[in-house]
């Protein structure tokens, strides 16, 4: 906490004066007017860190007092507190928006999501933002040297094409200044990239008196983990100059873009920590939190926006009901026509319930979240250190060394036990994978000229017969299929569910299945089976959004690395 000279008041950063300003006589200070004095500048700093006991994040801050709620999960609990020195940030980009900026953007930004849930909008009105700067690291890269393409013009000369090839040269001298990535595993990179770009124009040397009324996360991310990322980007950049602007652009590159990127010598110069300015909104729904966040500097918004099933369905309802009157106005749909319509609707609702299940494994494994990865291959580097001591090794690979072995627990045993089991179903799961994939291309390869010869007969005579039956039943194997590839799929996902929801579209395309194949004359049935079959589709959509709400917010930052404790204590 940062005293006034004049009254003992808090000292906070103010955003509008980019000063130090007392909340008792609003006095002004420059914000390094309070640096530690000495010779020799410290690298540490000191700091309250907060953990919450409901998720576990941690954030930091400079004042005393102990903060009243979580800015990651939106806990309103006390936060367990500790103080500490922390690796001080080089630079820092002070807040330019302020909360007021903040809540007016987030409110024009929701106003288009008119499927959000009440509370969602609610919570964004409400004095829910908390300013948090976020730990980045900088890279200042150059490219320096020759560049040589092969390049070709092509020109008519009468009946003719000719074309001229050619090398070109020339000297690249390319500077990348700030180039920053997140470096906190909390944040993910997707929200990052989001609210990008910061503007290093506003960036200044670090003082911890710019974080006085303001909290910042814990930097757990090494700088070497997005090097060769930034390395690509400063690449990519530069070709699609020389494609675009320079005065190369006018002739077409022989050369292979990844061999011309290769010869630009990208070199990384300085590394520089920083800290970034976020405000930042946690709606929490049981386990999982959605968050939105605005650039602190500029305003840009970024929002996870669930759905709220109510309002989607009372829509879809309603434009269901005006597709169904169009439709009766000017096409006729018989009842055994009707029965394909609905099948084929189904089939639709159950691979797009596969491809959200797909993408929520990736959520949860981190594809693309570099920060994450690399804390997830820190502890299997851990779990591989546990196998090793099981196997009599210590931690620094001596065999019998007697002195600071691992001593191996029951919980290392059974945790050995689960990981082979789960290698040995990854294997199995495999081997099945394959199996399927070679009955989908019989199926289709086979099935594809039944079902266009069976839709070519039903245009032309209205009648459904045995091709009605034939085309319904691949849209029966095709559902079977995703179906029981997104019920392995839930077996992987760390949000379990009892069954997939594509299961009740399924069944419903096995009913029209079999009524089509009787061929019944009773067109009351087919009605009873389409209304049935509509329900399962009902019930798939919901489970769509359900989906959908996953892949929309985020499990608790970093409640996994808390839970269970020691277990050799």
């Amino acid at each position: 906490m940062i005293q006034c000279p004049n009254c003992g008041g808090l000292l906070k950063f103010d955003v509008a004066s980019q000063q130090m300003k007392c909340d008792s006589c609003s006095s002004l200070f420059d914000p390094y007017a309070f640096e530690a004095s000495g010779a020799e500048e410290s690298t540490d700093y000191d700091v309250t860190i907060f953990r919450c006991p409901q998720c576990g994040g941690e954030i930091t801050s400079t004042d005393e007092t102990a903060a009243g709620f979580c800015s990651y999960c939106g806990s309103s609990n006390v936060l367990e507190s500790r103080i500490s020195k922390e690796k001080r940030p080089q630079l820092i980009i002070p807040f330019k928006k302020t909360k007021k900026d903040c809540t007016n953007a987030f409110e024009k930004f929701v106003k288009r999501a008119i499927f959000a849930p009440n509370a969602y909008r609610a919570a964004g009105k409400a004095d829910s933002f908390r300013g948090i700067y976020m730990p980045y690291w900088l890279y200042d890269m150059s490219q320096r040297g020759d560049i040589n393409v092969a390049c070709s013009d092509s020109h008519r000369s009468g009946d003719y094409i000719i074309t001229d090839h050619y090398m070109m040269r020339g000297k690249l001298d390319c500077y990348y200044n700030g180039v920053s990535y997140d470096a906190s595993s909390s944040f993910a990179d997707d929200i990052s990239s989001d609210i990008a770009p910061y503007n290093v124009k506003d960036i200044t040397k670090f003082s911890p008196s710019f974080l006085s009324g303001y909290y910042a996360d814990i930097a757990d991310v090494g700088s070497e983990v997005y090097k060769n990322t930034a390395i690509d980007l400063a690449r990519e950049s530069t070709y699609n100059y020389l494609r675009k602007s320079s005065p190369m652009s006018k002739h077409s590159f022989d050369t292979p873009k990844e061999k011309v990127k290769e010869g630009f010598h990208t070199n990384v110069n300085v590394t520089r920590s920083a800290m970034f300015p976020v405000w930042f909104m946690s709606y929490r729904t049981r386990d999982r939190v959605a968050y939105a966040t605005v650039n602190g500097q500029t305003g840009k918004v970024s929002a996870d926006v669930p759905m709220s099933i109510p309002k989607y369905l009372v829509c879809a309802l309603a434009i269901a009901a005006v597709l169904f009157a169009v439709f009766q106005m000017f096409f006729t749909i018989t009842p055994k026509i009707l029965v394909l319509v609905v099948a084929l609707i189904g089939m639709i609702s159950v691979l797009l319930y596969g491809s959200e299940m797909k993408k929520i494994i990736s959520l949860e494994n981190y594809d693309d979240d570099m920060g994450m990865l690399d804390k997830e291959k820190r502890v299997e580097e851990k779990k591989r250190a546990r196998v090793q001591a099981q196997a009599g090794a210590t931690f620094d690979g001596v065999q019998g060394s007697g002195t600071d072995a691992y001593v191996v627990t029951k919980n290392d045993l059974a945790r050995a036990k689960r990981e082979k089991a789960k290698q040995k179903k990854a294997k199995k799961d495999s081997a099945g994978c394959f199996v399927w994939l070679i009955v989908g291309i019989f199926i289709f390869m086979g099935g594809g000229s039944f079902f266009f010869a069976s839709l070519g007969e039903i245009l032309d005579t209205g009648n459904l017969g045995l091709a009605g039956a034939l085309i319904a039943l691949i849209f029966l194997i095709v559902s079977v299929i995703s179906t029981i590839s997104s019920w392995k799929n839930l077996s992987q996902m760390k949000t379990k569910k009892l069954m997939p929801a594509s299961v009740w579209s399924t069944v419903s395309i096995l009913l029209i299945t079999i009524i089509t194949a009787t061929n019944s004359i009773n067109d009351t049935l087919y009605y009873i089976i389409s209304i049935i079959a509509m329900v399962g589709v009902l019930l798939n959509i919901i489970g769509i959004i359900g989906n959908y709400n996953l892949l929309a917010t985020r499990p608790l930052p970093q409640f996994e690395m808390y839970q269970g404790g020691d277990d050799r204590a």
